[in-house]
Parts: structure tokens; C-alpha cells; sequence
């Protein structure tokens, strides 16, 4: 018993494919080249820091990891509590 093949659906299948290796492609390229345009941007505009510069520009006090569930950052909540206490003084 021999099968034939249905050639609309291959047809379907393969543009459908095409599409979806195309939408990656245009994805990739866009991670690819993304970096590489704001490192042309920023060189065109003279706001490349110098090496080692970063830690002076980022401050890792922003960039702080806190507990889901933790209403207040710790840090800032030792700070507010100090603050009552001292003015309760």
C-alpha cells in the first residue's frame, strides 16, 4: 500500500516553516547587531567611559537583590526605624 503525498500541505508546512525561520533570523540579527549599534552610537557621541570606568558610573546600590516578599529593603528600613528612635530621644 503505497501513500501519497499531499503537496498543499507540504506546501503549507514549508512557508509556514519559512516564516518562522525567518522571524528568528530577524530576531537574531536584531541581538546581534543591537550591541554593536550602541557601541557606534556612543562612540560617535563621546560617551565611551574610559576602561575600568563602569564602576565609577553604576552604583551598586541600585542594583540591590531584595526578597519578593520583603516590604522594605532592610537597609532602608534600619535607616527609617533609626531616624524615629533618634528624634523620640
Amino acid at each position: 500500500m503505497l501513500a501519497e503525498i499531499n503537496y498543499e500541505s507540504l506546501a503549507l508546512f514549508g512557508k509556514f516553516g519559512g516564516a518562522m525561520l525567518g522571524l528568528l533570523l530577524i530576531v537574531w540579527l536584531i541581538a546581534v547587531l543591537t550591541p554593536k549599534a550602541a557601541k557606534l552610537i556612543d562612540k560617535l557621541g563621546g560617551k565611551i567611559p574610559p576602561e575600568g570606568g563602569c564602576e565609577k558610573i553604576i552604583k551598586p546600590e541600585e542594583y540591590e537583590v531584595h526578597s519578593f516578599f520583603e516590604d522594605v529593603p532592610l537597609k532602608k528600613q534600619e535607616t527609617k526605624e533609626d531616624k524615629k528612635q533618634g528624634g523620640s530621644l
